[in-house]
C-alpha cells in the first residue's frame, strides 16, 4: 500500500451505488463518496467502477475517481 498524501482522506464513505447491467460476469457501478480529511474538512467524489466475478466472488477490476475540488459554480 502506498503512502497517503496530504490531500487523501483519512476515511471515506460510499453512498448511492448504481449498478448498470451485467454481461459476461462484468458490472459497471457508479457511486458517490464522502471523504473526511485529517483537518476535519470533508470532500465529495464520484467512483466509476468495473466489477468482475472471479473465483472468490466479485472484485473491482478498474476504478476511476472523480474528485470535486471546488463547489459547484466555484
Amino acid at each position: 500500500m502506498g503512502k497517503v498524501g496530504e490531500r487523501d482522506p483519512v476515511g471515506h464513505h460510499l453512498t448511492n451505488v448504481v449498478l448498470d447491467g451485467q454481461a459476461d460476469d462484468r458490472v459497471h457501478a457508479r457511486s458517490k463518496g464522502i471523504g473526511i480529511y485529517a483537518n476535519g474538512t470533508s470532500g465529495s467524489m464520484t467512483y466509476e467502477d468495473v466489477i468482475v466475478r472471479v473465483k472468490d466472488g466479485w472484485r473491482i477490476s478498474h476504478r476511476k475517481v472523480l474528485a470535486r475540488r471546488s463547489p459547484l459554480g466555484g
